[in-house]
């Protein structure tokens, strides 16, 4: 793990180093990010935003697989990662097969109960006898990718921790670009609709996953293919360390749901692809913070587990000042480029486009106050310390969001469903100070 042993000494750290580990991850989160919205794009342009809603209808189950591959794959990386900074490498082997396994179980189960009782729970989710069609057509293609979706975010997390950012974003960066290329065919130049953008996505996910397996048994340093005990003693662990992932996915899954929801109670479909577009929008700005973190967390679990308190306190250093000057800066990038970034989805001057505006330029206050938190979560999972990572992401991203979005739509009607996201964040933000406070003794008590 040449890339992590190079910030042994902490006299050799500065912040281009540190830079120059973290930005593939941040690239690989960017691409990901870009390559969601050029679906979402292509969709609105060549089909139409009621396409576009029920893209975000349906998506509460796409993020619930993903919660559970993110689980495992956020979960028992930092875990090897950590096992690697002891020289364990039976024991990060053994993670690693684990997670693969498990992941591929439980999302085929879930994948075939959904698939079972598909029209009820779309109906649940809130479709309409306008986009119900396109629903089902979008989630069916993404329920038979469920290994491709499992394996290449395990892929992708894994290769991070054997110390190749670069290779990782390689593996994903991979498969966003051949979405792109596809949509292109499928969706601009053959008119296959929803149904060419769900095609589009999945072959980018078995791209990157056949990558994956190349670099598994061709190239990779310390995490390797082999044929391991599966240890079930790994189970609560890696579940407790990435609950905080998969409990991230599961609120999103169900703040979506009473997102659209209320949209729809308050504007129709038309507020429904209104809260598309922004949530396609906000992965941008988010996708900074996650993709720092992300990008950090390699270094911060190998240097615990290898004790370096004082590269640990100086990278946290690092990123304190980080997140005290970003947030500021996308915040008024968000309110001055609304309008622009709401053009890619909606033609000015309708509804949807009107409604996209005023809601981003609310809900983007969130922006201040959720970069620490976030960073703060995945601080924590890389010292095994996931249960408090789950307090964060369960407040922000569901709890308080939900409690939100219940009371203040009844005070300032549409207005009050974007305010939502604000004051879950500034609580949360507080909360958030707290446990930094209560856990900041970590790196020097090791």
């Amino acid at each position: 793990m040449k890339n992590i042993l190079m910030f042994k000494d902490v006299k050799n750290i500065n912040f281009y180093k540190v830079l120059k580990f973290i930005i593939p991850t941040y690239l690989t989160a960017l691409f990901t990010t870009l390559y969601t919205i050029v679906d979402g794009i292509y969709v609105s342009q060549y089909v139409g935003t009621n396409a576009l809603a029920a893209i975000n209808i349906v998506y509460p189950i796409v993020n619930l697989l993903t919660g559970i591959a993110m689980m495992f794959a956020v979960g028992g990386s930092s875990l090897s990662s950590i096992y690697l900074g002891k020289n364990d490498k039976t024991k990060a082997n053994q993670m690693f097969q684990f997670c693969i396994v498990s992941s591929l179980i439980i999302g085929i189960i879930i994948s075939w109960v959904i698939l079972l009782y598909l029209s009820d729970i779309l109906v649940f989710l809130g479709a309409t006898s306008i986009t119900l069609d396109y629903c089902e057509i979008y989630i069916k293609i993404w329920l038979f990718g469920t290994i491709a979706i499992m394996l290449k975010e395990i892929f992708v997390y894994f290769i991070r921790i054997d110390g190749n950012p670069k290779i990782s974003f390689i593996v994903s960066a991979s498969g966003g670009v051949l979405n792109i290329i596809l949509d292109y065919i499928f969706v601009g130049k053959m008119s296959l609709g929803i149904f060419g953008a769900g095609i589009a996505t999945i072959l980018g996910l078995i791209l990157s996953m056949i990558l994956g397996i190349i670099y598994f048994i061709k190239y990779s340093n310390n995490i390797k293919f082999k044929i391991e005990k599966i240890k079930l003693n790994f189970l609560p662990p890696c579940i407790v360390n990435g609950s905080s992932e998969f409990i991230n996915q599961l609120a999103i899954a169900i703040t979506t749901v009473v997102f659209n929801k209320t949209a729809l109670t308050y504007a129709g479909d038309d507020g429904v692809a209104a809260v598309s577009i922004i949530m396609y929008v906000q992965f941008i700005f988010l996708g900074i913070y996650t993709g720092y973190s992300m990008g950090i967390s390699p270094l911060l679990g190998y240097n615990f587990g290898n004790k370096n308190k004082d590269v640990l306190i100086k990278l946290e250093k690092y990123s304190y000042r980080f997140f005290s000057i970003i947030p500021s800066v996308l915040y008024i990038i968000s309110f001055i480029f609304a309008p622009l970034a709401v053009l890619f989805f909606a033609t000015k001057g309708t509804n949807v486009y009107n409604l996209g505006v005023m809601g981003m330029r609310i809900y983007s206050i969130g922006y201040f106050f959720s970069g620490l938190s976030i960073f703060t979560a995945v601080r924590l999972t890389s010292y095994a310390k996931g249960q408090y990572s789950a307090v964060i992401t369960s407040l922000r991203s569901f709890i308080l969001l939900i409690l939100f979005l219940k009371i203040l739509p009844l005070f300032f009607d549409l207005n009050g469903m974007w305010m939502a996201v604000p004051f879950a964040e500034i609580t949360t933000f507080i909360i958030t100070l707290i446990l930094i406070f209560k856990t900041k003794k970590i790196p020097r008590q090791i």
